[in-house]
């Protein structure tokens, strides 16, 4: 049958080729195209099958392994219970997470307890800068104790904790937004840079709130560190694999060393980092970013007081159902000081508050 179709046309133009010289060349060209176009839909024809298996194939591993943001269905609110963790999605920015549990009895996690508890996060952070009030301030000779945030809440202004009662939160506030494993940094969402000290920086507008807060320790004994405030996408996707390959290395599966790694380093495009809202805070006499800073002096006075100055330990302990990230005393979010209050007062975590207040 290829033959007999080849032969036809073939002759065909060769029998105006022969009648019409001038018409040699475009006759050639268009018999080249014709049978080429013959040739490619047989072969497609006798190997439709392979194609469509591997076809198949291709949507299997797009549908499960895509690197696309998991998104909830068929639930409603951010919570989930204590019985309900073992169940949990480890939700991430590949669809891979959904097929990962997250099990807190899962011999996995339990054989890597060592490194889930007591790793140190600055390794695989990467950043070289840590400054103290004073490294800070000699690049911010504007700025004097008790400078006031103007996007901070009026209420706080003027009734500050006391005024809790009455209080009401807008979800669209930009202290609250909430960002997770669930909630990736929003499209539309903006903000502005503003330094710290030489390259580092966060949202402009927590920076006197964060200097009143380092004054306020420091006055009671504890000279704070600020590691990690704003980070770029890049850096924080660089981080991210960085800790997947630690685990590959030691042995672990690519979909193991992801579900380990998403509980101690927050997934690119749903990390607070990103938007310079949270900041990673040690002292200058522990400066690893390790759970037992929260036994410290330091670590306690944060605790107790950065609720004042509206940042809240974005990370707390036993939420960790909640929030799918392990306990890290060291990493604080801002909220604004009346969100902060409520929130340290009642011993929640953000997306606690979310359901709650919003």
């Amino acid at each position: 049958m290829k033959d007999t179709f080849r032969e036809k046309v073939r002759h065909k133009f060769m029998s105006i080729a022969k009648k019409h010289k001038i018409l040699t060349l475009p006759c050639f060209v268009l018999m080249t195209v014709i049978l080429l176009m013959y040739y490619i839909c047989m072969h497609f024809a006798t190997n439709g099958k392979r194609y469509v298996g591997v076809a198949l194939s291709l949507l299997f591993f797009v549908s499960s392994c895509s690197f696309s943001f998991a998104v909830f269905t068929g639930r409603s609110g951010f919570i989930k219970t204590q019985e309900s963790y073992n169940e949990v999605v480890a939700y991430s920015d590949v669809e891979l997470a959904a097929q990962v549990e997250v099990d807190p009895d899962d011999s996995l996690l339990n054989e890597g307890e060592d490194a889930l508890k007591g790793y140190d996060a600055s390794e695989y952070i990467g950043d070289e800068d840590a400054y103290t009030l004073d490294d800070i301030l000699e690049s911010a000779e504007h700025y004097t104790v008790g400078d006031k945030n103007q996007d901070n809440d009026p209420e706080t202004a003027e009734g500050g904790a006391g005024a809790e009662e009455t209080l009401t939160f807008d979800s669209s506030d930009w202290k609250l937004v909430l960002i997770n494993k669930q909630h990736p940094i929003p499209e539309d969402y903006s903000f502005k840079l503003g330094s710290i000290k030489g390259y580092m920086k966060c949202d402009e507008r927590i920076i006197a709130d964060l200097l009143d807060m380092m004054h306020a320790a420091k006055a009671d004994g504890y000279n704070l560190v600020i590691k990690s405030p704003y980070r770029t996408d890049d850096r924080q996707e660089n981080n991210f694999n960085e800790r997947i390959k630690s685990y590959m290395n030691q042995g672990y599966s690519y979909m193991d060393a992801y579900k380990v790694a998403s509980r101690v380093i927050t997934i690119p495009g749903s990390s607070e980092h990103q938007v310079g809202l949270a900041i990673d805070i040690t002292s200058d006499t522990y400066s690893d970013l390790e759970q037992g800073f929260g036994e410290t002096g330091a670590g306690k006075w944060l605790e107790e007081h950065s609720c004042e100055y509206g940042f809240i330990v974005r990370y707390p302990e036993n939420k960790e159902y909640i929030t799918s990230i392990e306990y890290e005393p060291w990493h604080f979010r801002y909220v604004g000081k009346d969100a902060a209050t409520v929130i340290m007062k009642e011993g929640i975590c953000l997306e606690e508050f979310w359901d709650k207040y919003l």
